[in-house]
């Protein structure tokens, strides 16, 4: 892990990071109507005042000298104190924070900038988001040469989809990270610029951050950020049909995870997925049936059914086909994974052509123009009303595929090295892990 120079706020330099990226003090008082909402009612006060006299200690004694009244700070960290019925996971770093502003020059920033980082970890438990994202905001602003805060801000904001605000605050703590020499918080900012980019459909400036993310954690020998970034840049060739340099890039993250690592059931799936894309079928299937019962959310498990579903048709399996027909359509009849009702069901159609299952297929693509319909997925619509009409004058009687029969696994390649992987690994459920 690289070491970190930490310095004072007043030894940052005033360019770039303090011009092109400033710390904004909010406007408390707008911002604190979040924490009177979320917090115990008769603690909601103190909260709101911690962050408050927070806020105006970052701002310097030049702003809000008059704020840091003796008496009054004493009494507020008394009653604070004396304060209960409140849960410990809130009362205790308030606490904190209270005793630490009640002696402003004998204040310790990082002890200060935990606290508020600890009232974080209560709000995200609680689902108190706007107190979340003020208080790390508050630990950031007390701690500015710490480039982690900076990038969980901006973490917060994107789980939040404020995607502008995300951005400024992954920018501010890839500059801070580049100050202070922290090559690991570098990686990890131009980590998250580029999938931010990526998200916004920018794909060759999320291509290009990515790719420097990948040469800092090479040239640092971060092997778990590298592994990551470069399992984000497969994402980025499946969705602009870079499949030759997708797989590329799946090999690399492959090694750089080694065969271990709880994210190569991750990749496994993103890489079946692209062969999937491809027409590779007989490559994706075995990744597919080794990934079963891997998933504990709805949406990676019903995306494996109806993909396994499709590579089981393409590859002329009609065993592994009607097994996770029927577990789709239970998932989708208990009404898990709305999004996916009109897509879903379109995989489970092209496998079902693929192996003459008119029935089946009929089925299926009427279930999911339907539902593209509702869900105005216009691309989903048309290609489900073109194969209604194919299926009508049987013209989908050819396989869309043959791959299957003609590209058997052999010693060395990816798709058995991930099933071995995964065969090696224990059954249990696997979390979308981005980066």
């Amino acid at each position: 892990m690289s070491r970190v120079r930490h310095r004072s706020r007043a030894e940052l330099p005033p360019s770039p990071i303090e011009f092109a990226y400033p710390l904004a003090i909010p406007d408390t008082t707008v911002l604190g109507a979040a924490i009177l909402d979320e917090t115990p009612d008769h603690f909601a006060l103190h909260v709101f005042q911690a962050l408050r006299l927070t806020f105006a200690w970052a701002a310097g004694p030049d702003v809000s000298g008059a704020e840091f009244d003796h008496a009054n700070l004493a009494e507020w960290e008394s009653d604070v104190l004396q304060t209960t019925g409140v849960d410990e996971a809130l009362w205790a770093p308030v606490s904190v924070i209270a005793s630490e502003l009640a002696r402003p020059a004998e204040l310790e920033p990082e002890r200060l900038s935990h606290a508020c980082l600890a009232v974080v970890d209560w709000a995200v438990g609680e689902q108190a988001f706007g107190t979340a994202v003020l208080f790390a905001e508050a630990a950031a602003v007390v701690w500015p040469n710490n480039a982690r805060l900076a990038w969980i801000c901006g973490k917060i904001y994107r789980e939040r989809q404020n995607l502008s605000l995300a951005g400024m605050w992954f920018r501010r703590a890839k500059r801070v990270a580049v100050w202070t020499g922290d090559a690991e918080l570098q990686a990890t900012a131009l980590n998250s610029l580029g999938n931010l980019k990526v998200h916004l459909g920018d794909l060759v400036a999320g291509r290009q951050l990515l790719l420097s993310a990948a040469r800092v954690a090479k040239r640092e020998r971060l092997h778990e950020r590298q592994a990551k970034v470069l399992h984000d840049l497969l994402a980025v060739c499946i969705y602009d049909g870079s499949y030759d340099e997708g797989e590329r890039y799946a090999a690399k993250a492959f090694s750089a995870y080694g065969p271990h690592h709880p994210n190569v059931i991750n990749l496994a799936f993103d890489v079946a997925l692209l062969w999937n894309q491809q027409g590779r079928f007989s490559r994706a299937l075995p990744v597919f049936k080794a990934l079963r019962d891997r998933f504990l959310d709805d949406d990676r498990h019903l995306r494996l059914l109806v993909s396994t579903a499709r590579a089981a048709g393409a590859s002329g399996d009609p065993a592994a086909f009607h097994e996770v027909w029927t577990q789709a359509w239970a998932m989708m009849d208990r009404g898990a994974v709305q999004h996916l009702r009109a897509a879903a069901p379109l995989e489970l159609a092209l496998g079902a052509l693929s192996l003459g299952l008119w029935q089946h297929a009929e089925l299926a693509l009427k279930v999911s123009s339907d539902a593209a319909r509702e869900l105005r997925e216009g691309e989903t619509l048309a290609r489900a009303e073109a194969l209604l009409e194919r299926l009508a004058r049987r013209q989908s009687a050819d396989r869309t595929s043959t791959d299957g029969f003609t590209h058997p696994l052999k010693t060395g390649d990816l798709a058995l090295a991930l099933v071995r992987s995964l065969d090696a690994q224990p059954t249990a459920g696997a979390r979308n892990t981005g980066g």
